[in-house]
């Protein structure tokens, strides 16, 4: 038995109705939260006991709607008294910075209660998680794509994003993080997934369902919508089912809803 808790489902463009970009997968009796947009602290209280139960926070990149919620939770998880060590996997290049944000922020890890572990994401290397999960960290240019476009950019610094593959027995979700294009998506459904939580900012639906077609998929999650498709989701649903008959189930979330698998 396998749920995902979809706690924060809106795009990078502050909502009055949606948060930042975090979801919690229950698996195999594990707690992983993939990424920690804010107010993610806030919406895990809301379920109890279960900022002391979370196993691993899983960072798709260093973007602040997916890792800005990191300090707060880690707070949080301190006055509520967790003691149970904490893995966090991200991009490498991510650890530094947020050991010494949390240093800035008049924390220290030997107070919070807890160890952590972190761990970065290398290239397609699979990590083994308790009870025979595996997590794959797929590679992405969303990060570099958007951090080169700004003014004074550093064009040496690394940029790694990824989507996140997760694995046990016969129950396979991807995580799509955010994306430079649909296209990332092809080599993640070659193998039909059992969940595809994909973002839909970044591109359209059209060319989601182009890379979509053919592929074979229990449950399709669209989050991270853009402002167009979050005014108008009963349409974008009707839409795809039509243009994607090989989908099961197409499912756009509210934050706080959780699906069952």
């Amino acid at each position: 038995m396998a749920s995902i808790s979809f706690l924060g489902t809106g795009s990078g463009v502050p909502s009055a109705d949606r948060f930042f970009s975090s979801s919690l997968l229950l698996l195999e009796g594990r707690h992983l939260l993939i990424d920690a947009g804010e107010p993610c602290v806030h919406l895990l209280r809301d379920r109890g006991n279960v900022l002391a139960e979370i196993d691993e926070v899983l960072i798709t990149h260093g973007h602040v709607d997916h890792i800005g919620g990191l300090p707060s939770f880690l707070q949080g998880c301190m006055l509520l008294g967790r003691t149970k060590e904490l893995s966090v996997h991200l991009p490498e290049e991510m650890i530094a910075p947020i050991r010494a944000w949390i240093a800035a922020l008049y924390l220290t890890e030997e107070g919070l209660g807890f160890t952590i572990s972190w761990n970065a994401w290398k290239e397609r290397v699979p990590v083994v998680l308790g009870n025979e999960i595996t997590v794959t960290p797929w590679p992405n240019r969303h990060l570099k794509d958007c951090y080169h476009r700004l003014p004074c950019a550093d064009p040496t610094r690394p940029c790694e994003s990824f989507s996140l593959e997760i694995v046990s027995g016969d129950f396979r979700a991807i995580f799509t993080g955010d994306l430079s294009g649909a296209c990332d998506i092809k080599p993640l459904v070659s193998k039909p997934p059992t969940v595809l939580v994909s973002e839909l900012s970044h591109f359209g639906a059209t060319e989601l369902a182009d890379v979509l077609a053919g592929a074979t998929i229990h449950a399709l999650c669209l989050v991270h919508l853009s402002e167009e498709y979050a005014s108008d989701r009963s349409d974008l649903r009707l839409r795809l089912e039509e243009l994607l008959p090989n989908v099961s189930d197409v499912f756009l979330p509210e934050d706080g809803e959780v699906l069952d698998f």
